[in-house]
């Protein structure tokens, strides 16, 4: 007889587990910057810390993105106060950057955990700044996405950790359509995009990148559901909920209809690996990806790293 191995991927959603060291079973919760613009990525690490928290009884009392949050909301002593994940973590994505700075200066005896994020600093100033922030609190605690965002993370708090991205949690997703096409090319078209990067791609080949997947009509209805959130002071996300099921259901549909993905896109790639797809990630500009799947992805054996 031969043993059943584990497959890698169902090691990394186990390693998710340490988290409730932090933010254990039964907890109330405040989830503050989960994504509500159209990325795929980071819906995919949405629905990924939702499915966490339901499967270990963590109470979700609120959820805020960084445009709706109430300045006069005061959050209950006795609640942890929750980041979304992913790779905003430093001086690219600003919002999201000064959002988390402003809640921990405002909630000093809050416990305060940022779930699994890269780290990227443009400018050493602002790092400094931000270092200088966040060592000042004295329960904050930060899961670095990768081995080189942990080493950077030292000095911000005395509780840093290393953790895979929080859509490891949607383990393992199950392909809705037989794969007919070849090669699917997903490379991402923003700020993060990697000069070097070259690719010769035939003509019955598909390239998009996650915006491609979002029609006029779907950005409309992101609109009616932000005005919604901003006039009613809506603060449990449940029709966001449901209108980013259909997002990455578009996403999950288009991957299953190709054998190979090729992308510049983290998430792209952790797709591909929690539909158990081949795939070829390429780097973006700063090393994200190639950091992660030197950390983590690398056991995976349908999956490839190309510099």
């Amino acid at each position: 007889m031969t043993e059943n191995k584990q497959h890698p991927m169902e090691k990394l959603k186990e390693q998710l587990l340490y988290i409730l060291n932090v933010i254990p079973p039964g907890s109330n919760i405040y989830y503050l910057d989960y994504p509500f613009h159209t990325n795929i990525g980071d819906l995919l690490i949405y629905k990924g810390s939702e499915k966490f928290f339901e499967n270990n009884n963590i109470k979700v009392q609120a959820r805020y993105s960084v445009f709706n949050f109430p300045k006069d909301l005061s959050i209950p002593k006795n609640h942890i106060i929750v980041f979304h994940g992913g790779g905003n973590f430093g001086d690219l994505w600003v919002s999201h950057q000064r959002f988390r700075e402003s809640i921990i200066s405002e909630y000093p005896n809050h416990r305060i955990v940022i779930l699994p994020q890269t780290v990227y600093f443009k400018d050493n100033n602002n790092y400094i700044k931000a270092k200088k922030l966040f060592s000042k609190h004295s329960d904050l605690h930060i899961y670095a996405r990768d081995k080189r965002s942990l080493k950077q993370l030292k000095g911000f708090s005395k509780n840093i950790y290393l953790s895979p991205d929080m859509a490891h949690e949607l383990w393992p997703i199950t392909p809705p359509t037989p794969s007919q096409k070849k090669n699917l090319y997903l490379l991402r078209t923003d700020k993060e995009v990697n000069k070097k990067n070259r690719f010769k791609t035939q003509k019955n080949q598909n390239v998009v990148d996650w915006n491609d997947l979002v029609t006029k009509k779907d950005s409309k209805k992101v609109q009616e559901i932000k005005k919604e959130y901003k006039n009613k002071g809506v603060s449990n996300a449940e029709s966001w909920y449901k209108f980013s099921d259909y997002l990455i259901n578009k996403a999950i549909s288009l991957f299953s209809t190709h054998n190979k993905v090729i992308t510049t896109r983290l998430h792209g790639h952790i797709l591909a690996c929690l539909l158990d797809k081949k795939n070829i990630l390429y780097d973006n500009s700063y090393g994200k990806n190639n950091q992660y799947y030197r950390t983590w992805t690398h056991n995976v054996n349908k999956s490839k790293f190309i510099k």
